[in-house]
């Protein structure tokens, strides 16, 4: 029996499709290597350089901060003509320690923990009940891709970090790339066969919107830190220069927070 012979506009759209699936996998393999590979080997060559300055530089701005927070809303508190109680300071620092709580965290985690003190604490906090579209998506990627379940044919380890990443980070939208990827979106779409050209073209276009999305994604990661002074990092004048310019701002806030502790002291009478 002769194999029937498919519409033009079907067969090209049909190449449209596998190259932006390939192109698809393509930038969520970069994704999963600048963030596991690059990215932690950039960030341990910035900390071994600039380590000490950065710390010190993110608690003074913290520092800073907060003096300047409760300045601010004791100065409107006086404003409005309120007398400035003990009880009323010891509110406005309660509020303002409340507000700076999770700073405080993150800086801690950046620059006083290590790893696995950090993703324990990350566990900790991780009250957020699972979502039903994204527990969805995960259920049916591990049973595509775990080597247990699809044996031979299951795709690689890189991919599936990438989805226990995604799912961790609670991103909806790359774990909906890798369904594209895998060809398995939803009931619907697994069989091709029947499909016309009005389908291909729908499917194709939706397919190549994703894969815009995580190409502009790409784009915004490579222009964050430490992407953005990876080779910066190998110049020994841009290290000095770099280093000259840290312990100019840590002097900066210095004086910020001898300022805002000068105006905190007049606007409590010295407490």
């Amino acid at each position: 029996m002769t194999a029937p012979v498919l519409h033009p506009e079907v067969e090209a759209m049909k190449q449209r499709h596998t190259n932006a699936r390939v192109a698809l996998r393509a930038a969520l393999d970069e994704w999963h290597r600048l963030s596991t590979e690059e990215r932690p080997r950039l960030t341990h060559a910035y900390a071994q350089h600039f380590g000490e300055l950065e710390r010190e530089l993110q608690y003074k701005a913290l520092e800073s901060a907060e003096l300047f927070r409760r300045v601010e809303l004791l100065s409107i508190k006086v404003a409005r003509g309120e007398r400035l109680t003990k009880e009323i300071i010891d509110l406005v620092n309660t509020v303002v320690n409340r507000e700076y709580a999770k700073f405080r965290r993150r800086v801690r985690e950046a620059f006083d923990m290590d790893a696995e003190q950090r993703e324990r604490a990350a566990e900790h906090r991780e009250t957020v009940q699972d979502d039903e579209e994204l527990v969805k998506m995960y259920r049916t990627l591990v049973k595509r891709m775990h080597p247990d379940t699809a044996g031979a044919g299951a795709p690689g380890t890189e991919a599936w970090h990438t989805m226990q990443n995604a799912y961790r980070d609670r991103n909806v939208s790359q774990l909906r790339s890798l369904l594209a990827v895998l060809g398995v979106d939803d009931e619907s779409s697994s069989d091709t066969s029947t499909w016309d050209v009005e389908r291909w073209t729908v499917e194709t276009d939706l397919l190549e919107r994703r894969l815009d999305v995580e190409r502009r994604k790409l784009d915004r990661l490579r222009r964050q830190e430490p992407f953005t002074y990876a080779s910066d990092l190998e110049s020994d004048v841009w290290r000095a220069q770099h280093a000259d310019d840290l312990r100019k701002a840590i002097a900066a806030k210095d004086k910020e927070i001898a300022e805002n502790r000068e105006h905190y002291r007049e606007i409590t009478g010295g407490d």
